[in-house]
């Protein structure tokens, strides 16, 4: 503990009388937390809509300000000749043209189905999916108001009553469905992965190239004694990554925080065993500070972040993905700290996860540590 505690004096004081790298490890995370926060949403909300009314009836306004009613859309009339509403889609200024046909009213008093037509700009699907089912919800909602007042007289005058189904349902966890509350505790697990990892990656690599090697292997130390010395000071700034960005998340975001918060550093402690053991794996493969960063944004970030269901939920991937995804620590501490701030889960629901994440960091440092020689060469 005493070579230890000496190679952890050396590496806080080397923290210390660096300018850059501290800002760098603090308020970088805290930056980018504020920035993917508000940008960082899967709402489709504010969707530009180009509406064609070449009826001018009274029902067809209505339908219109039906559409318009909600905030999913926001409305513009169109003129023109209809064969330029192609054009529309292709600048950007509308991402659906909503044409109402002519006899669209007369077919309505008739009681006859009035079709619409709807084009949409299909090169984002998410976009084109959300579109259009909102566009079918307000149809339904237009139409079930018009049938409605019909089907209440045609059963008074039987004397029925109409069945009907309704549904009353009630969202856990996220009553509002904000994606920011899903998304922001993901960006915590992201952000302490892309540092920990980048610097603890480039730590030993920084020594060589700066020939400062030499003073660290020459000490009588195990690799083991090194190693921790070395990663122990990076877990002190993983720490106040952490409180930084909760608070934050509290004081920014609101996003709630139902489960134990010593139980979050707990779990927070094991998802930084990880991704300093990988960084350090990664610096013993590597000679120079650029081949770090490229193996790290490359071969693990990347990945990490596609497969961990950080942005696509893991379910919906084929099978032999879903596998891949099963050695990646980012999915198991997205599944904690989402567990913990939205549905106040405990240990007795996270232990698979945090077993996992303990069996990964242990492992992927006893291979560094192993890996790491005391040699220049």
């Amino acid at each position: 503990m005493k070579r230890i505690r000496c190679m952890l004096i050396k590496e806080l004081t080397q923290l210390r009388r660096d300018p850059k790298l501290l800002p760098i490890l603090i308020v970088a995370p805290l930056f980018q937390l504020l920035v993917f926060g508000y940008a960082a949403t899967t709402d489709v909300k504010e969707i530009r809509l180009g509406v064609r009314d070449d009826d001018h009836s009274w029902h067809s306004r209505e339908y219109a300000r039906a559409v318009g009613a909600s905030d999913y859309f926001r409305t513009t009339a169109l003129t023109g000749p209809a064969a330029r509403d192609g054009d529309l889609l292709v600048s950007g200024r509308a991402g659906l043209v909503l044409g109402i046909p002519r006899g669209f009213g007369k077919r309505l008093a008739a009681g006859e189905p009035a079709p619409v037509q709807v084009l949409v700009d299909g090169a984002d699907s998410n976009f084109a999916v959300h579109g259009l089912l909102y566009i079918q919800k307000a149809g339904r909602l237009f139409s079930e108001k018009m049938v409605r007042p019909l089907q209440e007289s045609a059963a008074r005058r039987l004397g029925l009553r109409p069945p009907s189904v309704t549904v009353e349902s009630r969202c856990w966890y996220n009553p509002d469905l904000r994606s920011q509350y899903y998304m922001v505790p993901g960006i915590m697990g992201i952000l302490l992965l892309v540092t920990t990892m980048l610097v603890t990656s480039m730590a030993l690599v920084k020594e060589r190239e700066e020939g400062t090697m030499e003073q660290i292997i020459v000490p009588p130390m195990r690799p083991s004694e090194l190693v921790a010395g070395k990663l122990l000071p990076f877990v002190v700034v993983g720490f106040i990554e952490v409180t930084v960005v909760l608070l934050a998340m509290r004081g920014v975001f609101h996003v709630p925080l139902r489960g134990s918060l010593a139980l979050l550093y707990a779990l927070s402690g094991l998802f930084l065993l990880t991704t300093l053991g990988l960084g350090l794996f990664i610096s013993t493969l590597v000679r120079t500070q650029q081949q770090a960063m490229l193996v790290s944004a490359f071969f693990v970030m990347m990945p990490f972040v596609l497969l961990s269901g950080f942005i696509f939920p893991v379910e919906n991937m084929p099978p032999a993905i879903e596998w891949i995804s099963r050695a990646i620590p980012l999915r198991y501490y997205l599944t904690i700290v989402r567990g913990i701030f939205l549905k106040g889960t405990g240990l007795a629901e996270l232990w698979p996860q945090a077993l996992a994440l303990l069996v990964w960091g242990l492992s992927i440092l006893g291979l560094a540590i192993l890996m790491f020689r005391k040699r220049l060469d």
